[in-house]
């Protein structure tokens, strides 16, 4: 058994970290590949195999991980949930087993008061982004659910508090096929800075806000896809959405959209569809 690190072969007991390195890169291709070729639509209708509810990455001739007998091992992709983890490792399987349970608050109950503001057949005849207010005493029912997603999301996010909305929020809720496929938090506001990189340390960038103001219109307390439908334009229609319905009989410019302490995703959101990297952020 060799156990050169420059020839084409590694084995997890000599080689941990290259093999889960491995492991990435060939996830990351394979839903590339998958991201190129499939919708909202095709996803929505898709139905988990319930015999194989994971992809094995690693098996067959190209394995990078001693089949000793074991069911599963390597990395592995979740149809039902979209997550991404690594077998047999504790951490990363709680983390999986406590996303997957939580997705069922993603599901989304009919019968409920909806404001529909935007129809989006592309998604399926049943997609719809809808609002709510956190005002709005005739559709409580469907603000609870709204706080339920937001619960989650925070979670994800980082929030030290969760489900929590700012005074005078709006919560729009993009929905097909009694599925959350996304959320979007948006407040009143008047007033951002502009975001501002420098060059730290090391050459390591370092975010800041400029000291002047800018007009605004809102700001973006929170803006989520759910990993299964990211890099579809679900998070675009949101935007879309606030910028077009948001002000009644007015159209939100993109640089009257403020941001608020996006993450590194986030940011990268921001900059996609502000179409430039000082885009507006508020506190």
């Amino acid at each position: 058994m060799s156990t050169d690190p420059t020839t084409n072969a590694y084995y997890p007991i000599f080689y941990p970290d290259r093999v889960k390195e491995l492991w990435r890169e060939e996830r990351q291709q394979t839903l590339a590949a998958e991201q190129q070729t499939t919708d909202v639509r095709h996803l929505l209708r898709q139905q988990p195999d319930h015999r194989a509810k994971t992809d094995r990455a690693g098996a067959g001739q190209n394995q990078y991980q001693i089949d000793a007998g074991q069911r599963v091992y390597g990395a592995v992709h979740c149809k039902e949930c979209g997550l991404t983890y690594t077998t047999h490792e504790p951490e990363e399987e709680l983390f999986h087993d406590r996303f997957h349970r939580s997705q069922a608050q993603l599901s989304f109950p009919s019968g409920l008061n909806e404001q529909v503001v935007v129809q989006v057949p592309e998604w399926d005849v049943t997609g719809r982004i809808v609002v709510v207010s956190q005002v709005d005493s005739t559709r409580q029912p469907l603000l609870q659910k709204a706080l339920s997603v937001l619960e989650l999301v925070d979670g994800e996010l980082g929030y030290a508090t969760c489900g929590e909305l700012p005074e005078g929020a709006c919560v729009y809720l993009a929905v097909a096929r009694s599925t959350v496929l996304g959320i979007c938090v948006v407040q009143s506001l008047q007033y951002a800075n502009r975001m501002i990189c420098l060059d730290g340390l090391h050459g390591v960038p370092i975010d800041c806000y400029s000291s002047e103001f800018y007009h605004a219109k809102c700001g973006i307390s929170r803006i989520w896809v759910a990993p299964k439908y990211r890099r579809k334009g679900v998070g675009r229609k949101l935007v879309a959405a606030v910028r077009y319905h948001y002000i009644f009989g007015y159209t939100i410019a993109v640089d009257e959209v403020a941001f608020g302490a996006p993450t590194e995703m986030g940011k990268l959101f921001a900059e996609s569809v502000c179409g430039r990297k000082d885009f507006l952020v508020y506190v």
